[in-house]
């Protein structure tokens, strides 16, 4: 039976991945913190609740391996996949991707605190997977990761964070080669009725994006992807969860393809990108399934191998 190890497995994302997995036939294990108590709150009309406490009662949830460990701390993720895998999803990210904030960055080669704490909080424990993955025998290794636009549009407020997310996936393709793919969003919401959903498939949503599109081609900086991130279609966890499902288990594969994530400035201070200027552009060959769109298309394709619920 493959056996697959999900890092973050009681998230939005993460759970959804562990229960499809399961579906898959899959040994499933998920390994987080707080081992079978979510990080954060989960509510739907009422008071929050523990995450899981939405499959309550569901078959899969009791055949999960549910571990509590912190793949930030130093041993922790290798102890964690002891008994070997086959492949290891990572959902480990911290920070609000599309929150714009002065604090983010103090000029072009000097970041605060804050953007220092983002930077370890998304690079360090991903890190520290991807070495216990190895070690541990997996094959293939799936990141969630940020959508190449989002990350144009607020990687200048926010360069710890998507600098973290960048060094973190750079270092899994260094060590997964063709096998480690990442899928990147930029808003994940639980359900088609959520009111950002709603938004963004409305008339003035659509007007927006229109206006948005016109002003980018006679600006000669281009398009205002802050402005084209916030009004772009969220994606569904469960879309999410079946293209990294489909990925971690091999049923389908995605082509390597360039992923361009703007000037140096916003994702500077990374080894590789040092003596090309502020002005260089941050380009990655990799394998990854970039924004809403690409992500669905993925999961139908995927649907159609007979991944899915």
């Amino acid at each position: 039976m493959v056996r697959i190890a999900v890092f973050g497995g009681t998230g939005l994302v993460g759970s959804q991945v562990c229960k499809l997995l399961v579906a898959c036939g899959c040994s499933t294990v998920s390994i987080t913190r707080s081992g079978d108590n979510t990080l954060g709150p989960w509510s739907l009309g009422g008071a929050a609740k523990p995450l899981l406490a939405q499959f309550e009662g569901e078959a899969w949830v009791s055949q999960v391996e549910w571990i509590k460990a912190d793949a930030a701390v130093d041993g922790e993720a290798l102890a964690a996949l002891q008994d070997g895998v086959d492949g290891v999803v990572s959902c480990i990210g911290s920070g609000d991707m599309l929150k714009a904030t002065a604090d983010g960055w103090y000029g072009r080669n000097v970041w605060s605190d804050f953007s220092k704490e983002q930077y370890a909080a998304n690079y360090e424990p991903n890190a520290n997977v991807i070495t216990a993955a190895k070690a541990a025998g997996a094959q293939r290794f799936v990141y969630v990761g940020a959508s190449s636009d989002a990350e144009q549009g607020f990687g200048g407020p926010l360069p710890g964070l998507y600098s973290g997310k960048r060094a973190a996936y750079l270092a899994g393709r260094d060590a997964f080669g063709d096998q480690f793919t990442m899928i990147a969003p930029h808003l994940v919401v639980g359900s088609k009725d959520d009111p950002r959903v709603k938004f963004a498939q409305s008339g003035v949503a659509a007007g927006l994006r229109s206006v948005n599109d016109f002003f980018g081609e006679i600006r000669n900086f281009g398009e205002d992807f802050t402005t084209k991130t916030r009004l772009a279609q969220p994606v569904l966890a469960t879309d999410v969860a079946t293209a990294i499902v489909a990925s971690v288990i091999g049923k389908v594969a995605v082509d390597e393809s360039v992923r361009f994530a703007g000037p140096t400035t916003p994702s500077g201070g990374l080894e590789q990108d040092r003596g090309k200027g502020v002005d260089a552009e941050v380009r990655d060959l990799m394998r990854h399934v970039d924004g809403t769109d690409a992500i669905v298309a993925l999961a139908k394709r995927a649907q159609e191998a007979g991944v899915g619920l």
